[in-house]
């Protein structure tokens, strides 16, 4: 079977379905009405309430310890070994939350943890940064948070301290730590994070869709704050994976037109489905000449490289892709080092520009794809209990029955 990248050497054309086009000043309009409004946690955060497929959460009163059962996690012992265990109910500390895990999805991220590539991993360690849940218990001194809310996990933990935060650069932290990746995170029943993390959910938000907000905070990061996209630009996006498809409905949020490119058919039906304007399959047309066709001859104003890993192609291509003075943003990550054409950058003034992480769109992500705005539940193709975790994994891993985006239900288990 032929890889991703070797499919991308050669490369049917089709024709998506593109939602309207969005003028500057409507997109305006709809992000200013988001800052008109009150602030998020006064409008959102609600006691929890139980409803036929949710278990109403064990509770305690603030600086209480909870022990009540144990809990279910997947721990991370080691690289390549990953184990469901029974262990005891984790206890917040001060300034800390104990949230009940309601969803956790599964990124490709995960597999750099779990085969030892992350670098500041610590192990054993439980998985999974990709998350939302019910706050059943508070530590010594929080405020703020009230138990029962619904809320979205913020996994970056940023120090507040060092020269890139307080530029206002707070992905690029010098002392950060990740749930899910150096501390214990999603892939359990309970998980304990800071108290400033907790960002609370609207009612319109289903549980399995609040869990991506991270991916989709990722996406919108890299079309509105690194590719600066404006309306009536072309984009085209290499790789219709999670964040591929996150970055596509950013793209048409803003009003730009989408190039979509990948050669599983499947995910190229949902890009079309979350508002493609063109797709292209590249294991039956060259991408580049696709793309230099759909635009013209001149090339998209924004291509996006969100493939990445042990092959150096799709960079190539990108270059290849944008037009003269067209942006070129690294969003992938490569495990190899790819060519860089100088030529590019210096004759025809075209940037290359990396983008990391979700830096400040939590709130306004959940807001918009409470508001329908921004909708990912396409992608979402799975969702699964926490004793199947391995078998997720397995099928996001090896694009198995068709799944693009795998959600973890801890609350489903016992």
């Amino acid at each position: 079977m032929r890889s991703f990248c070797e499919l991308f050497q050669q490369q049917p054309l089709t024709r998506g379905v593109g939602g309207r086009t969005r003028s500057r000043k409507e997109r305006l309009t709809s992000r200013q009405r988001l800052f008109q409004q009150p602030p998020l946690a006064k409008r959102w955060i609600k006691p929890y309430s139980a409803s036929p497929n949710r278990r109403k959460p064990k509770i305690t009163t603030g600086g209480s310890p909870l022990r009540t059962e144990n809990s279910l996690a997947a721990l991370l012992h080691e690289p390549g070994r990953l184990e469901l265990v029974e262990r005891p109910t984790p206890e917040p500390g001060p300034g800390e939350v104990l949230v009940e895990v309601g969803a956790c999805a599964i990124c490709g991220s995960d597999f750099h943890l779990i085969d030892g590539h992350v670098r500041r991993a610590k192990y054993p360690v439980v998985p999974g940064h990709e998350l939302m849940g019910v706050v059943s218990a508070l530590g010594p001194g929080v405020e703020g948070v009230e138990i029962g809310a619904r809320a979205c996990i913020e996994n970056h933990v940023h120090c507040g301290e060092c020269y890139f935060c307080k530029m206002g650069r707070v992905n690029l932290c010098n002392d950060s730590r990740s749930i899910g990746m150096n501390a214990d995170g999603g892939y359990s029943r309970h998980v304990v994070a800071p108290a400033r993390c907790v960002l609370p959910l609207p009612d319109a938000l289903d549980d399995a869709t609040a869990s991506v907000m991270q991916t989709l905070g990722t996406g919108y990061h890299v079309v509105m704050n690194r590719a600066r996209m404006e309306a009536g630009e072309t984009v085209a996006i290499i790789g219709m994976g999670p964040v591929g498809l996150c970055a596509l409905a950013s793209a048409k949020y803003a009003g730009g037109r989408v190039i979509a490119l990948d050669a599983v058919a499947e995910r190229l039906e949902v890009a079309r489905e979350m508002g493609a304007d063109e797709t292209i399959d590249v294991r039956e047309h060259d991408p580049v000449s696709a793309v230099q066709d759909l635009t013209g001859g001149h090339g998209a104003d924004a291509v996006l490289e969100v493939v990445g890993g042990a092959q150096n192609k799709t960079m190539a291509q990108a270059f290849e892709m944008a037009r003269k003075g067209g942006r070129i943003v690294v969003v992938g990550a490569f495990s190899v080092d790819a060519p860089v054409p100088l030529e590019h950058l210096q004759h025809l003034e075209k940037e290359i520009i990396g983008s990391r992480g979700h830096p400040d769109t939590f709130e306004v992500c959940i807001d918009l794809a409470a508001r329908g705005e921004l909708n990912v539940k396409p992608m979402i193709t799975h969702q699964i209990p926490l004793s199947m975790v391995h078998r997720g994994i397995e099928m996001m891993r090896e694009r198995k029955d068709g799944a693009i985006k795998v959600v973890l239900i801890p609350r489903e288990e016992g």
